[in-house]
């Protein structure tokens, strides 16, 4: 099998894991949005729009529009820093946590079964080529900022 064909049929592989059924949440979120939100839950609620920007690598116009879309959902709230009212902090609402928390956990558990299925043995592999993979995606970016 060629390069080519093996890329797609990754891409293929990566698309079905990742829109799994048993993965889909009652309602749904736009891209972004449940890395945002767990963002908030699990590092830095508080965050600034920017911080947020930075750590999903995403631009500012994504961001905008998730946090848009997220409080017209209720999930969070915007409000100026004491420090500095020109600076937004995102907070999360009651909804917000209590959403992402309980997403979170049925993707734990069911990546949890998926790794017993697997076993440990190759549960490791896949995790080690994971980590392979999250890498050589932050070297092309990397790359790709400086051309």
């Amino acid at each position: 099998m060629d390069q080519k064909s093996e890329a797609e049929e990754l891409l293929q592989v990566l698309t079905k894991l990742t829109h799994h059924p048993e993965l889909e949440s009652p309602e749904q979120l736009a891209r972004g949005e449940g890395a945002l939100l767990r963002y908030l839950a699990l590092r830095h609620d508080g965050a600034t729009a920017g911080e947020l920007r930075d750590v999903l690598s995403v631009g500012s116009g994504r961001v905008a529009n998730a946090l848009k879309n997220l409080e017209t959902k209720g999930f969070i709230t915007r409000s100026p820093s004491a420090s500095d009212g020109r600076v937004v902090q995102v907070h999360l609402t009651r909804a917000g946590r209590d959403y992402i928390m309980e997403r979170y956990q049925r993707l734990l558990r069911w990546t949890t079964l998926l790794m017993e299925e697997l076993g440990q043995e190759d549960s490791k592999e896949v995790l080690r080529l994971a980590r392979r993979l999250l890498e050589a995606t932050d070297r092309l970016r990397q790359k790709s900022k400086q051309s």
